[in-house]
């Protein structure tokens, strides 16, 4: 699908660095808290857990001072992430906190797609 002027929204990033456990021991800790992030003019794209192994591929250098938890989402536009977005991260980063999971501050990283980048707001989610 392609928009007339091209690709629109913003791509929201949240990288925790968090302690290092079983996959299925955060599971139910996060969902609550990213299930908050869910509203109008906001997409959730992803959730992952980088891999705490070491890296066979050496002509690829991978961090290692993981393992990080990574919420991937988009939203409809800076109004929409400036109102909703930016307060609820923040909440969402201090319940985090609170229960102990983080070992350091979380980043945000926010990007525009580029014009044929998969990861855009989409017009039909207005409706």
């Amino acid at each position: 699908m392609r928009e007339a002027a091209g690709a629109t929204g913003i791509v929201v990033t949240q990288i925790f660095p968090i302690k290092k456990q079983t996959d299925e021991h955060y599971v139910s800790k996060v969902d609550q808290i990213f299930a908050s992030y869910r509203a109008p003019g906001v997409r959730e794209a992803g959730i992952l857990i980088t891999l705490d192994a070491p890296n066979n591929f050496p002509q690829l250098p991978v961090r290692t001072d993981g393992p990080y938890l990574i919420w991937i989402g988009v939203v409809k536009d800076d109004a929409t992430f400036t109102k909703t977005r930016s307060p609820l991260m923040q909440r969402g980063a201090d319940s985090l906190k609170s229960q102990e999971i983080l070992t350091g501050a979380p980043e945000i990283i926010v990007s525009n797609p580029t014009h044929r980048s998969r990861l855009r707001w989409l017009s039909s989610w207005n409706q």
